[in-house]
Formats: structure tokens, C-alpha cells, sequence
């Protein structure tokens, strides 16, 4: 108990605390096409990026059913910050489909209160552009 009441002491002193995140929202996505039948096999990428300085953090990809919907869990984890000038770290997801034969769909920057846990995506017949690579 002496060890607990030091370590959180020490803690407090160095601006450190514990945190919960949200690493991954959880969400899904359904995809249509102009005539608003569902599209299989289109890859639904969820990129989770984190303020202060917008870095993306992560990446994951997934294949639409045949019911055109793709699923993403939630991904969540403790963490020790910091206090700091720049604030603290913030998670943000955007998205990108991608389907052959149809014009590319891609977000930009949808902050955490702004993003929605169920999508749905009209891709348009026209020039596929895969999704950028993570840099």
C-alpha cells in the first residue's frame, strides 16, 4: 500500500496520469452504388490519426459482404500522458473506399464528435484511384 500511495504521488508530481482511449472507433460502413444496390468486395479503409500534430496512428482495411457492409470494432487502451503545452493526444478516424470501376470515396479530417458509427457510402461509376498509402 506504501508503494501504491508513492507511485501515484510521483506521479502527480511529473504531470503524468492514466487515460483511457479510444484508439479505433467503432463503426460500419454500408456501400451502395447509384442505384443504390449494395456493393461487394469494395475496401473500406478506417485511418485513425491523433492531434496535436495529426499523425496517422493506424490503418485498417476491410472488404464490403454482400450486403455491401463492412464492420470495425472499437479499439481502446490505458495510457500514461502527460501534462504538456501542445495539450493532449486526441483521436480522429477518417475513411477511404475503394472499389474497381468506380471513383474513389474519401473523407477529410472528421473529428471525434463528428464521426458517425454507421455510414453509408454512394460510390459513382468512374476512374478507380486506390486509397493513399499511410506516409
Amino acid at each position: 500500500m506504501k508503494r501504491f500511495i508513492t507511485l501515484a504521488a510521483l506521479l502527480c508530481l511529473s504531470g503524468c496520469y492514466p487515460v483511457y482511449k479510444t484508439l479505433q472507433a467503432k463503426t460500419s460502413f454500408v456501400v451502395i452504388d447509384e442505384s443504390r444496390k449494395p456493393l461487394r468486395d469494395a475496401e473500406v479503409i478506417l485511418i485513425s490519426s491523433a492531434y496535436p500534430y495529426g499523425d496517422e496512428k493506424s490503418r485498417m482495411s476491410k472488404f464490403t459482404d454482400e450486403l455491401g457492409k463492412a464492420d470495425f470494432n472499437s479499439i481502446h487502451e490505458f495510457r500514461i500522458e502527460s501534462l504538456m503545452i501542445h495539450g493532449r493526444e486526441e483521436f480522429f478516424w477518417n475513411w477511404c473506399v475503394y472499389k474497381k470501376g468506380y471513383e474513389t470515396n474519401q473523407s477529410q479530417n472528421t473529428g471525434s464528435d463528428n464521426f458517425s458509427s454507421a455510414n453509408t457510402v454512394m460510390l459513382k461509376r468512374g476512374n478507380s484511384q486506390p486509397c493513399k498509402p499511410r506516409l
